[in-house]
């Protein structure tokens, strides 16, 4: 992990569909301000479970998993987040120590937000607040079709889903997996085996192709139609 210059808010590509998108110039000023950004290697950890929250992570570019250990320490992928999610809020605003882990999958730039500049912030732009409160809604949303998507649908419309969100914008073009086999069964709720079995099958087919650790997708039409 390494720090560099701060990204201008005003500038960055990923504002529009984050949590600070309505604020005005002098407030993205401010925030700027109150920030350092810093880039990730893959495997680096940006925060532990347990931990407490002194800000929040913004994220620039990249991918980072989130998960819960468990006793016997085999973990559960909670979600991936992209560009222009944010990390760790849920417990910063809570008050909570954090109730799982995040660490990067992938080379990662992040902006982490202290803790007084958020707070103020806040006072200054209430509209921050009706902003969280979606975001809270959209995930409340999506873990909840995830826990129905873990009941009803099969393994490989997970599968497919969990592919269409990584390719996306890819236009065909090889992408790197970020997830081992491993991390891949435990994101779509299956066995290890499993998720080998239907990659090779999708290979066969002439559905993918894989080669060392990039994937593209061959007939995104066929594929992606399994997720439904």
């Amino acid at each position: 992990m390494k720090s560099i210059a701060s990204i201008d808010c005003k500038i960055c590509h990923s504002r529009g569909h984050s949590l600070f998108c309505d604020l005005n110039d002098e407030k993205l000023t401010y925030l700027k301000d109150h920030k350092v950004t810093k880039i990730y290697k893959k495997h680096e950890p940006i925060f532990h479970e347990g931990e407490t929250p002194h800000g929040l992570f913004c994220m620039f570019s990249g991918m980072v998993k989130v998960f819960k250990t468990a006793d016997n320490g085999k973990e559960q992928i909670i979600r991936l987040s992209k560009e222009s999610d944010i990390l760790g809020y849920r417990s910063f605003f809570s008050g909570e120590n954090y109730a799982a882990s995040a660490q990067a999958i992938s080379e990662c730039t992040i902006c982490f937000i202290e803790k007084e500049g958020i707070e103020k912030l806040i006072q200054n732009s209430p509209d921050i607040i009706y902003s969280l409160l979606k975001k809270m809604c959209r995930e409340l949303g999506q873990s909840e079709e995830r826990y129905q998507d873990l009941l009803t649908k099969s393994v490989e419309a997970r599968l497919a889903y969990f592919l269409e969100l990584l390719t996306k914008g890819s236009a065909g073009k090889p992408v790197e997996l970020p997830l081992s086999r491993d991390e891949i069964a435990s994101l779509v709720g299956a066995r290890s085996e499993t998720v080998i079995r239907i990659l090779s099958k999708w290979k066969s087919e002439g559905l993918i192709e894989l080669k060392a650790k990039n994937i593209s997708i061959s007939d995104p039409k066929h594929l992606f139609s399994t997720k439904n």
